[in-house]
């Protein structure tokens, strides 16, 4: 069983390698080496994009931080954000 959960780390572990190492990190502020911050006006987002977590701050709005969870969502929660900030 031991064998099993050593499997399961160095999968996991390996998967976030992979993860950290084709995210596109470009205009964020490493904190750690597996946590990101970036700010588009009024939001600010923290990243791990090992993980695929991330938390939106929404500065004023009087709610607090939500934590978006999937490689998926995260993504297209950036490029919108992304694409927001340029348009």
């Amino acid at each position: 069983m031991g064998e099993t959960f050593a499997t399961m780390k160095a999968a996991t572990k390996q998967h976030r390698a992979e993860m950290l190492e084709q995210a596109d990190t470009s205009g964020w502020e490493q904190l750690t080496e597996w946590h990101y911050r970036r700010q588009f006006g009024k939001t600010r987002v923290d990243w791990w994009p090992s993980g695929g977590k991330a938390q939106l701050f929404v500065k004023g709005s009087g709610r607090p931080p939500r934590m978006v969870y999937g490689h998926r969502n995260v993504n297209a929660l950036i490029a919108r954000l992304k694409e927001q900030s340029n348009g």
